[in-house]
């Protein structure tokens, strides 16, 4: 079911404006086999539900041998006999019933009931930030506030020191190093050593909350058992942390970024959401829906199967493209229309679906919704302070952000 496409999603161009790519993704070759990886992109909606509600066949617990990011051999090697290595299973990386039983232990920090009560502490976190760039006429709101912001509210549930945050964004990077993008072998192994770095600077604080807990994650963790059985291995605790701690804030980080974007270049949009505050709850999702900050994620097929009239064999590696998806006309009227006014937007899979549904989706919304709101709020008009063609996306087969965002701000 390979006809044939345009581009490569390896493509920065592709990366920048993927539209058009994915229309053609999801007419002509709705599973398709890449050329320049082996994986299979699936971009239909409906496929892509069928793929994330079977995980008996769609594995996402990595097979033996399988790289996940720092994708050289000596890298490899420093995580795994200088760090605390980066393939054990625990949550994202899963299946079930041990998916489950991880995911039981920190689902109580993320229930959407506890993110109500912790609305108006986000608040003053968005305050706190933009307190600090309120009174300037420019600001690059990806350093000042998309990036900080989810930083501060993690480390905060971890139990990490704020002031820690600016070194949490060099190693989250650095753990998502290489994560469907090639890169030189010098640059893998310097993620490596930073990864390394992270993973002893957890440690010391495991070890600390097992000798005297607090009110956080990490305390949580340490006391926990698997099932009732054991305590948490070490291994366990900082797989888990890891992923909180990078999806934690690159999500939201991308998020913002994109919603203060769209803004920027709407001031009709501005002016409807200063004037009706309650439709900006709308506008989260349909910022998550038509950006997708987590473009997709993957999966391992664990026997000979046939999808959209494709065959795959087992063993192969399955994209799960969200942002695809996410503009599929057969799902989304207009899909290529970015309206906040659309009935289903809450039917996106920025998020994921099933076992694997995003843990921090209920948070993550809540600190979009905070920005958001903070902002119009504070400044009467939002500009871009460069030309559209200037921002830049990082490079990123899995994930979308801008690298910066230049802002012309009037109170």
């Amino acid at each position: 079911m390979n006809g044939p496409v345009a581009g490569s999603l390896l493509d920065p161009a592709t990366q920048r404006c993927p539209h058009a790519h994915y229309r053609d993704l999801r007419d002509n070759a709705p599973v398709y086999r890449m050329p320049e990886t082996g994986m299979y992109v699936v971009s239909r909606y409906d496929l892509l539900l069928q793929v994330m509600r079977n995980p008996a066949l769609f594995s996402s617990k990595p097979p033996p041998g399988a790289r996940a990011g720092l994708s050289c051999p000596e890298a490899e090697r420093i995580v795994e006999e200088e760090g605390y290595g980066r393939g054990t299973p625990s949550m994202q990386n899963n299946d079930e019933p041990a998916h489950t039983v991880y995911r039981k232990l920190v689902d109580h920090a993320f229930r959407a009931r506890r993110i109500r009560e912790m609305e108006a502490y986000i608040d003053d976190v968005v305050e706190e930030r933009i307190s600090r760039f309120s009174d300037l006429s420019h600001c690059d709101v990806v350093a000042e506030l998309a990036v900080p912001v989810p930083l501060y509210v993690i480390a905060d549930q971890l139990g990490i020191p704020r002031s820690e945050y600016r070194r949490f964004k060099e190693w989250s990077d650095a753990w998502l190093a290489g994560l469907g993008m090639p890169m030189p072998e010098e640059a893998l192994i310097a993620a490596a050593r930073q990864v390394v770095e992270l993973q002893r600077y957890l440690k010391e604080r495991i070890d600390e909350r097992r000798a005297s807990p607090r009110d956080d994650i990490l305390s949580d963790l340490t006391q926990a058992t698997y099932g009732g059985e054991r305590p948490l291995a070490d291994r366990e605790i900082l797989s888990m942390v890891e992923q909180l701690l990078v999806a934690g804030n690159e999500t939201t980080t991308n998020g913002i970024s994109a919603g203060l974007l769209r803004l920027a270049t709407d001031s009709v949009l501005q002016d409807r959401l200063r004037a009706n505050p309650g439709d900006v709850k709308a506008f989260v999702e349909e910022t998550l829906r038509y950006e997708s900050p987590v473009q997709g994620l993957f999966r391992y097929v664990m026997a000979d199967t046939e999808l959209g009239g494709c065959a795959i064999p087992a063993g192969s590696v399955v994209h799960i493209r969200y942002a695809a998806g996410n503009l599929d006309e057969r799902k989304f009227a207009e899909a290529a229309a970015f309206d906040i006014d659309r009935p289903n937007n809450g039917a996106h899979l920025a998020f994921g679906s099933g076992i694997h549904h995003c843990v921090g989706s209920q948070l993550a919304r809540a600190e979009m919704l905070a920005a958001f709101r903070s902002m119009l709020r504070h400044f009467k008009t939002i500009d871009l302070a460069v030309a559209p063609e200037e921002i830049g996306y990082h490079p990123s087969f899995a994930l979308r952000g801008v690298r910066s965002l230049p802002l012309s701000l009037a109170r």
